[in-house]
């Protein structure tokens, strides 16, 4: 993945993070669909920098923070996953590959 597609992949996290209230429930699911190529690792990786731009954009009191930290949990939950994909094993390393995992064992984000 080039530095253009994965800088793609973060601003579109920040736009959805803000364009609406429950935009974060949607996100990860969407990113997964968009870039089905991307590998797992970058999606992750795109989630802590829009948060992390998040965070260093607004202050510590400011209600646009909690769209870091939703931002913070998805990475998370989504490295969770990719954890849980070795462990099972028959998974590759590909965001449509984490589609299959949800499909298969954790509809959490397909159902989110």
């Amino acid at each position: 993945m080039t530095f253009e597609q994965l800088d793609q992949i973060t601003h579109y996290a920040i736009e959805t993070l803000f364009g609406n209230d429950d935009g974060w429930r949607s996100l990860t699911r969407d990113l997964v669909h968009l870039w089905p190529d991307a590998g797992i690792l970058e999606i992750c990786f795109a989630l802590v920098v829009a948060a992390s731009a998040v965070e260093s954009n607004f202050n510590a009191n400011s209600p646009s923070r909690a769209q870091s930290a939703q931002a913070y949990r998805l990475a998370a939950l989504v490295s969770a996953d990719l954890y849980a994909m070795a462990a099972i094993g028959g998974y590759g390393s590909r965001a449509r590959d984490l589609a299959s995992y949800w499909r298969d064992h954790d509809s959490y984000f397909l159902t989110l």
